[in-house]
This record gives C-alpha cells, structure tokens and sequence, in this order.
C-alpha cells in the first residue's frame, strides 16, 4: 500500500467547500494508501463551534497542524503561521521519510507559497508530486492583500505547477488551462468535488429547531452566501417567486468563515426587495447540523453566476443536495451542462436571468410529478460519480500512472 502525505493550507476536515473536497478525497484516498493530512497553518475561522485539534483523526485518516490550529487574527501573526508553515513542512517531511518512509507527496492548490519547498523536496528526495487544482480566479481590482494572494496564486500556477509529476482538476476548464496554457502533457485526471451520501440520510423532521410555518415550501441554498456564489441573484428571484406563491421560503445556510459576516448586506438587500420575513438566515452552523437543515427543503437552489471561478470550479454542495433526493434548480455554468440534463437530473436556468430563475422554481412548484422524477435521477448521478467511496479504485489506477 501505498503512503502518502497530503499537504494543504486550507481547512481540515471540516470548515468551508475546501475542506469537504479535502475530507471526502482523504477518505477515498484512504481505501488504497495510507494517507496523512498535513496542516502547514492553522485553520480559518470566523464563529465556529467546534475547535481544530492539533492532531486528529476521521475515517481512518490522521491528519495533523505543523505550527498553530487556528490562524492568527492579527497581520504578523498571520505572517508568523504562513513563514512558519513554509519552513516546517520541509522539516516534517524530511523526519517522516526519515523514520517511515513514504512514496507520495499531493498538494492541495499551488501557490508560490505552497508549492517552491515542496518541488525542492521532490527534486532532493525523488518523491513524486501531484497537484490538485481546485479553482481559478480573476485578478482583484482592490485590496492589496488580495492581490498579493492572488500573484502567489497564478504565479505559481503559471511558473511552477508544470514540474509536478500528476494534476488532479475540479474542472474540464482548469485541464484545458493545464493543457493549452501550459502546454502539460502529463497525467491528468479531473475529479468533481466527493461526498458521502450517508452523512445527508438523515430524518427530514429534525430542523435543529428552526421554526418554519407550516405549508410552506422551502428553498434552500448551503454555503458561502456571497455574489460570486448566487446567492444575490437567488434572492432577487425568490423576492418575485414569493409574490406568486406567498406560501415560499428561502432558507439560506451559512455564511463566510473568516472575515466579516455577509448577512447583514443580505438582510439589507431582503428588506429593500420586500421579502425579509420570508427569509431565514442560519448563519454560521457546524457541519453536523448542515444535513438536517439541508433536508429540511423542499427545494435546493445553487445559481451561481457566469465568471471564471464558476467556470474553472465544481460546486461541493451540488453532490450534498443530490444526496438529500430533493429536485435541485442550478444554473448551467462551468461543467454542469457537461454532466447534467435539464428536467432530468435538475432543472438547469440560466446565470444571472432573474426570469430563468423564477420559471425554474415555477416548473418545481407546479409539477410535482417531474421533481420527483428529478430528485431520484439527480441521487442516482450523484451515486454513480459524486459518491467517495466509487472513486477510490479511479485514484489508485491514477497513481499507478506515476509510480
């Protein structure tokens, strides 16, 4: 079997879309290797309520935090984590191929920050490397943070994912970028986003307490709740659909992680449209109590808009709501037209239409017959390609490719 260290600067195991992708990748992963996760900084948290641990395992995956668990507040302690983080996982490395010796580095993204140690290690220590890219985003036109994330991202994209041995996209458009842009010609393999559908088969009548009133349909959306995601565009539609079926509610499930709340610019938003009553916001919840409310629905909703990030990404919750069996509207960006059917696995609208949007709910609502049809086509695709533990096998023939 083979031992592998999976590195990633992100959340683990649970905290955001990185870390679901993450969680459900380790797991299968774990069916045919020894897998650790190593954690070079500490996790990103906003309100939580549970803690990263130091050192932990899930699944039969051990995965442990190099310097702090939780990401300072403060900016030089922020620089500390990611300083720290660069000069330990080396180290780390370097001792656990010491004393256990292991075949197999995976990076998760690849920052400048991320990845340069990492290529000198491969190079030193003849560990092969792959990456796993999971997103593509656009330059920032403010925020000098931003942008010096957003250079360390593309320049290393651009520079020093090439001298990996394997890439392992979210996306049909992050292998054709691999391909065309970067003129890779070695082993790809795309990989949509996992999930466990066990974890959403859970008893619709649980809501953990939120109060809903009765007869009423439920729309619901899980996630970062901000513009990039849909979640402007899904509140501008519900604020019509709510005129013509007064009985409708949107419940929209999280918020971001680090960094400054977006509800309250929600909520401003519901009020200006007139439908603020007719909304609950759960705010930030742990992950444990996102699969009742999820079932909670009668409707999920995921409408993100065009750009390149929908179109380089796969949406983590798109498996989550298959797995709930609920009919599912979305909007036809990135590889969704690739993967899905309108009226078959979904109803697909298109981004950023408010009246696409609207018709979409109304084809649900009105047609009870047809979403049912939809939900079990929707949970048997999610089955068939989203669900971990059919993966497993696919990862391995993969990394026999390399080996």
């Amino acid at each position: 079997m083979k031992r592998i260290k999976l590195i990633t600067y992100e959340n683990f195991p649970f905290g955001g879309a990185s870390a679901n992708f993450l969680r459900y990748f380790s797991f299968a992963l774990s069916k045919v290797a020894e897998i650790e996760v190593i954690l070079p900084t500490g996790d990103v948290y906003r309100n939580a309520e549970s803690k990263p641990l130091k050192k932990g395992r899930i699944k039969g995956v051990n995965y442990i935090h190099l310097g702090f668990t939780v990401h300072p507040q403060n900016f030089f302690g922020k620089i500390l984590d990611v300083i720290g983080g660069f000069i330990l996982t080396p180290i780390y490395l370097f001792f656990s191929n010491l004393f256990n010796h292991f075949d197999m580095i995976v990076l998760y993204n690849s920052h400048i920050t991320q990845i340069f140690n990492l290529l000198l290690f491969k190079k030193i220590f003849k560990k092969k490397l792959i990456i796993i890219l999971p997103e593509f985003y656009e330059k920032p036109t403010n925020g000098l943070l931003a942008l010096i994330h957003w250079y360390d991202f593309y320049y290393g994209l651009k520079f020093l994912t090439k001298h990996a041995d394997a890439f392992i996209p979210v996306s049909n458009f992050l292998k054709h970028y691999l391909e065309t842009e970067l003129k890779i010609k070695k082993p790809v393999y795309i990989l949509p986003n996992l999930v466990d559908p066990d974890v959403f088969a859970v008893n619709n009548n649980n809501n953990n307490n939120i109060k809903f009133i009765p007869n009423k349909i439920t729309i619901g959306y899980t996630g970062t709740p901000t513009k990039k995601d849909g979640v402007i565009d899904l509140i501008h539609s519900f604020s019509i659909l709510n005129k013509i079926y007064p009985y409708t509610h949107l419940l929209i499930i999280g918020d971001t992680i680090g960094g400054e709340s977006e509800i309250p610019k929600l909520e401003k938003l519901a009020i200006e449209l007139g439908c603020r009553e007719h909304i609950t916001f759960t705010g930030l919840v742990a992950f444990e109590k996102i699969p009742a409310l999820i079932n909670s629905c009668q409707i999920l909703a995921l409408t993100r808009p065009n750009g390149i990030f929908a179109e380089a990404g796969f949406p983590t919750k798109l498996g989550e709501y298959f797995a709930c069996k609920k009919p599912v509207l979305i909007t036809g960006v990135g590889d969704i037209p690739l993967y899905l059917k309108n009226e078959e696995h979904a109803i697909i609208v298109k981004p950023e239409d408010t009246e696409s949007i609207v018709k979409g709910f109304q084809i649900i609502i009105e047609n009870k017959e047809l979403s049912n049809k939809i939900a079990e086509n929707g949970f048997n695709w999610m089955q068939e390609n989203l669900n971990y533990r059919n993966a497993s096998e696919k990862l391995n023939s993969f990394i026999l490719l390399i080996t």
